[in-house]
């Protein structure tokens, strides 16, 4: 009876070791096929999603990398643009200058009116000529009176030795003292004559006229106005007809053509 319970528990100790080793064997077998086919299954993920398996810093560079060529094919083709818009601007200007270099050519000068005469602009004021009989004059040169006007009586003149009428006064004076204008007067001629030299006619309106000879220098000429007190040359050397009188200015005045007095107007400047 010992023996056979013996032997029952061996049979069933054999039977239970065999049914733990068929399940440790099925068990090993499933463990080997799962660790197989998960390789597989990675190798198929990461195929499927290549990024999934990349940490973050990882799948940013190749986003980045990604993005690089786009950026770069977008500067490309702004640089492009940009060309493109300086050329067309360029194109645009040579064309603006063309025009404008042009439209100034074609452009008539603008005519300038001629400006009105103002105060400012105007010809200077000439002096008047309006002598008459209450008029007075200058003494014409520094000096004293030689020979004196006398139309009604002879005078004696020395270089000549002879008495004569004078339709002038004959001034002594230096060589080379300024003769003026002794009233304002419009400068008729200037005319060398044999008797009294160079001699300037002045005419002083209303008929009346001054003469200056024996000048030389003379610093007016025909149709200039002047006023008095104006230089109208210098004392000459005598001419022949003078020569013991000495150096002089010879002065003489008419109212139209005829001799006059000039002291009677000196006078009047004296008073």
């Amino acid at each position: 009876m010992m023996k056979r319970e013996k032997t029952l528990k061996i049979a069933l100790s054999g039977a239970l070791l065999l049914a733990v080793t068929a399940a440790g064997i099925t068990m090993y077998r499933g463990e080997t096929k799962e660790k197989q086919q998960e390789p597989q299954a990675e190798e198929q993920l990461a195929m499927e999603e290549p990024s999934s398996g990349l940490s973050e810093g990882q799948a940013d560079a190749m986003e980045s990398a990604e993005e690089e060529p786009e950026a770069a094919d977008v500067t490309v083709n702004e640089a492009q643009a940009e060309n493109t818009q300086e050329l067309e601007s360029g194109e645009q200007t040579s064309d603006s200058t063309e025009e404008n270099q042009e439209t100034a050519e074609e452009v008539p000068e603008p005519q300038t009116e001629p400006v009105p005469e103002t105060e400012d602009t105007a010809a200077p004021v000439q002096p008047e000529l309006n002598f008459s009989e209450d008029s007075s004059i200058l003494w014409p040169v520094s000096g004293q009176v030689t020979i004196d006007y006398s139309m009604d009586t002879t005078t004696y003149f020395s270089t000549l030795d002879q008495y004569k009428c004078n339709s002038a006064l004959v001034m002594s004076a230096e060589v080379g003292a300024p003769v003026q204008a002794a009233a304002n007067g419009k400068v008729v001629s200037v005319l060398e004559n044999e008797e009294t030299g160079t001699t300037a006619t002045l005419d002083m309106g209303n008929g009346y006229q001054a003469v200056y000879g024996q000048l030389k220098d003379v610093t007016v000429e025909e149709g200039q106005v002047v006023e008095s007190g104006t230089v109208l040359g210098y004392v000459n050397e005598p001419t022949k007809y003078y020569v013991k009188e000495g150096s002089n200015l010879y002065f003489a005045m008419t109212k139209d053509g005829t001799p006059i007095d000039p002291m009677i107007y000196m006078e009047t400047v004296t008073e």
